[in-house]
């Protein structure tokens, strides 16, 4: 039976698989560590040549927000000095707790002066601006976290910024099936 349609086995199986690892990736990616993985790429090509349905792509959506701020919580808490660990993750998972100072050296300084700027003059809408942008998304995280920015804010700002790259994404997606329409 597999073997009797085997695009279609293909595609369910992309289907099932693909939105585990979509979570994945995101959730890495608002690590900053996950940016190697090219998260947006996977979602597009996901969004253009599966072709999800309406609900099961906003369904998709809305994980991929969420773990995309949940990932940038998570670094974020990370440069909260004094933050309460809540499961004991920093101490059980070896070498989590170098993250801050890595993700600060791996982003550079050039690119971290531009960032705090940003973060300096603009806040909360600095957060949701700088994650709707690829190449320098979630790294408002990193002086939203050494200022002590309240966490509800910061939460609502990443959520919200997370929002506006994934409608970028979805619309780039149908922009890849439409192009791959005319071939």
């Amino acid at each position: 039976m597999v073997l009797s349609d085997p695009i279609g086995t293909i595609v369910t199986v992309a289907l099932t698989v693909g939105i585990p690892a979509l979570v994945v990736l995101f959730y890495f990616e608002g690590l900053i560590v996950g940016k190697l993985l090219q998260p947006p790429i996977v979602f597009i090509a996901y969004v253009g040549v599966l072709s999800p349905t309406n609900s099961h792509l906003l369904f998709i959506c809305v994980l991929c927000v969420i773990a995309a701020t949940v990932g940038q919580w998570t670094l974020y808490r990370g440069f909260v000095d004094g933050a309460t660990e809540f499961i004991g993750i920093r101490k059980t998972v070896p070498r989590l707790d170098e993250l801050p100072e890595w993700s600060r050296a791996r982003v550079g300084e050039k690119r971290m002066q531009f960032v705090d700027t940003v973060f300096d003059r603009y806040g909360g809408a600095g957060i949701v601006g700088t994650n709707a942008i690829p190449g320098i998304r979630c790294l408002m995280t990193i002086p939203a976290g050494m200022s002590n920015y309240p966490r509800r804010r910061f939460l609502l700002t990443s959520f919200c910024g997370n929002v506006c790259y994934i409608v970028f994404l979805v619309a780039a997606g149908y922009g890849v099936r439409g192009a791959a329409g005319l071939f």
